[in-house]
């Protein structure tokens, strides 16, 4: 079997796995793994089980390299960011208490305060820093998950009556999981019922997700049920969150609102408890509730559009011609973005104007964007599974456009709502970065093509020198100004000012631009860093062009600027092949 033939399901369950927090990790890989073919297994293997430090021994048994610990972390790391002292003594001040007896809720104060401080902590812009803080973050995390098991936690029940291990199972299968995973972290929306046919839940949970969207996420023992954050950039994880229930009205009218239910898996077939979830699944608010049919159908439009034109694209077979493989896979990542702006991107701008005037709806509006770009990241991450596309460029590089594009309407959302300016300007504001590129490239350009005349001239100069006639000697007149060597210098220097000036740039232009790997927190290709700077109406109705910078500034060309400047996806295949130097 192909990798591309494996249910989402089945892809669903294998990224999922940890083996420090997934006790049924072996079973998983087990039963998936030995049905792939070998290019597949191989791929499987050095993708998804690798990063997860899983391994087969000398006995080709599965065994895994457990994680540092946050001393030893600490011990391994150079950092001169003193704020970073304060935060790591309430992580080292909770995962080495030997109390007990701990209060969930404090717990859960304690821990989102941690996370609170360091993610809002100030990396000075340094890469190095962003580096320290995530393996700071994991290390903590998975040294968490193993002090929780050492507590007995005191828990109040309410309504949904959670015990102890319920919620010791949230905390490290949800909780910690997706912070540890990041954009791995696999969960599904309510509404995918093509994905449920997986699965066991009961048909009134299928029910109330055609009504209204919430999250799914499967554990070892039971299914999480999660209502999305009002705001895309609240975490709907948040273990805070999970145990508080929300109350309005006083005695015998108060009523409850949950944001979680936690369902048994044991108990799939009692109906007299599935009709107690039913009832819980009344008090379960979803963010939804009392939203414009605007955003709403437009909401479930580019999802159904998504689920019928661009998916089954990347399942389709690469279909081999004359061309390379990287040509074919290039084609498909045309055709792939051609799609992603005439089906969705080119409709957002109509749509921002729509909810100009309404809080609720930019919310809900911006959630669902976030969380559907967010499940494209994951089917081009599994497009890339396959053994010919492992190692391609032109998917790698529309890994990173999805990256970039989700990171721009989050930090953008101020200014793409800002309604004391059109639309034209609010544009302008987006394309500011773009603009700049290209003026700052013709004027290198302008400099490289003076000096190239130079150096003609020199050239010409010493030719003449050399095997000139007598009198072409006479008429030669005086010697150059400016030396071979001197003109090589100023070529390197005005290209050596084109890649500074675009790293400056990321750090000054807040709106339409994306350092992909340090505010997306996500590296791609150790070798290079991306720049992505917005382009379209309102700078969100296409993909972002993607500035590939090397990391060994000796491979900068500045052709790879121009194409990208230039670049228009409706009119050319040819985006990353080049390899000119100028």
């Amino acid at each position: 079997m192909d990798i591309r033939e494996l249910s989402e399901y089945q892809l669903y369950k294998l990224k999922s796995i940890d083996p420090n927090l997934s006790p049924d990790w072996r079973d998983v890989i087990q039963q998936i793994l030995p049905n792939l073919n070998q290019g597949s297994q191989n791929s499987v293997r050095k993708n998804i089980l690798e990063p997860r430090g899983i391994y087969f021994d000398v006995n080709e048994k599965l065994t895994y390299k457990h994680p540092l610990t946050l001393k030893l972390t600490l011990n391994n790391i150079q950092t001169d960011n003193k704020d970073l002292v304060p935060i790591v003594s309430a992580m080292l001040k909770i995962i080495n208490s030997r109390c007990e007896y701990y209060d969930a809720m404090e717990l859960a104060d304690e821990i989102e305060a941690i996370f609170g401080y360091l993610d809002n902590l100030n990396l000075h812009n340094l890469l190095q820093e962003q580096k320290n803080r995530k393996k700071i973050r994991i290390a903590f995390l998975y040294d968490l998950a193993k002090w929780i098991d050492t507590v007995t936690l005191h828990i109040n029940p309410g309504i949904r009556k959670l015990d102890s291990h319920m919620v010791k199972s949230y905390l490290k299968e949800v909780f910690i999981k997706q912070k540890i995973q990041g954009q791995d972290f696999r969960k599904w929306a309510s509404s995918d019922l093509n994905f449920q046919d997986f699965t066991y839940l009961p048909p009134f949970i299928k029910s109330e997700g055609e009504n209204r969207n919430f999250i799914i996420v499967e554990g070892c023992e039971h299914w999480f049920l999660i209502g999305s954050a009002q705001q895309s950039n609240k975490n709907p994880y948040s273990f805070r969150r999970f145990l508080h229930e929300d109350s309005s009205g006083i005695n015998t009218k108060q009523y409850i609102y949950l944001t979680h239910v936690v369902i048994k898996k044991n108990n799939m077939h009692n109906s007299q408890y599935l009709s107690r979830v039913s009832y819980i699944m009344s008090r379960f608010y979803t963010l939804d509730r009392g939203i414009s049919d605007t955003p709403l159908s437009f909401i479930c439009e580019i999802q159904s559009l998504h689920n019928k034109y661009l998916k089954p694209l990347l399942k389709k077979r690469l279909e081999q011609d004359d061309g390379s493989t990287e040509t074919i896979i290039e084609k498909r990542m045309t055709t792939y973005e051609k799609q992603v702006s005439v089906l969705i991107l080119q409709k957002l701008p109509r749509i921002v104007q729509t909810t100009l005037r309404n809080k609720e709806d930019q919310d809900y509006l911006f959630y669902h964007l976030d969380q559907l770009i967010k499940q494209m990241i994951e089917n081009v991450q599994d497009f890339k599974l396959q053994p010919l596309v492992m190692y391609s460029t032109s998917s790698e590089i529309m890994l990173i456009k999805l990256f970039a594009i989700r990171r721009l309407l989050a930090k953008s959302r101020n200014i793409l709502y800002s309604s004391d300016k059109s639309l034209k300007e609010r544009s302008e504001i987006m394309g500011i970065p773009l603009f700049t590129v290209k003026e700052k490239l013709t004027e290198t350009e302008n400099l490289l093509e003076e000096l190239k005349d130079i150096l003609d001239s020199v050239n010409k100069y010493y030719q003449i020198k050399a095997e000139g006639s007598f009198w072409q000697n006479i008429k030669l007149g005086r010697m150059p100004n400016l030396t071979l060597e001197k003109i090589a210098e100023k070529e390197l220097a005005a290209k050596e000012a084109l890649f500074v000036y675009i790293v400056r740039l990321a750090k000054n232009k807040n709106e339409g631009m994306v350092y992909v790997e340090f505010e997306c927190d996500e590296m791609i290709n150790k070798n290079y860093r991306h720049y992505a700077l917005a382009d379209g109406e309102l700078g969100i109705s296409r993909l972002p062009r993607i500035l590939r910078l090397p990391e060994n500034k000796t491979g900068f060309n500045i052709e790879s600027v121009r194409e990208v400047v230039n670049q228009n996806v409706f009119e050319s295949y040819q985006m990353w092949t080049h390899n000119r130097k100028i």
